[in-house]
């Protein structure tokens, strides 16, 4: 059917948002933008999900926007830059003495 394509232009369109905005320079503006953009797409997915046949590419979907979801959420949760992902909102890295795995290696 013809919404099959769709299913492929999301899967796509998933990446590019997650490229574009949830990449390893990220700041909070572009990370709400990226959540709206997925709360969009979970939505049609979630439709498409409840009223067809299921099929491995459809569940591989759904379970690629929660994962994009929860990766988002999970930044905005951070205040800081950590590793190599780096938030121009929150440019200095948390003091690793504060954290507890960087307590445990030292000790």
């Amino acid at each position: 059917p013809e919404e099959w394509i769709l299913v492929q232009h999301n899967f796509g369109e998933i990446r590019h948002i997650m490229w574009n905005y949830v990449g390893i320079v990220r700041s909070t503006l572009r990370l709400n933008r990226a959540l709206r953009r997925i709360n969009l797409l979970y939505d049609e997915i979630m439709d498409f999900y409840k009223r067809t046949v299921i099929q491995n590419k459809i569940l591989e979907l759904r379970n690629l926007v929660l994962i994009a979801r929860l990766i988002i959420e999970s930044a905005l949760e951070r205040k800081e830059s950590r590793g190599l992902h780096f938030s121009t909102d929150f440019p200095e890295n948390r003091d690793p003495s504060s954290t507890y795995t960087e307590r445990w290696r030292t000790s």
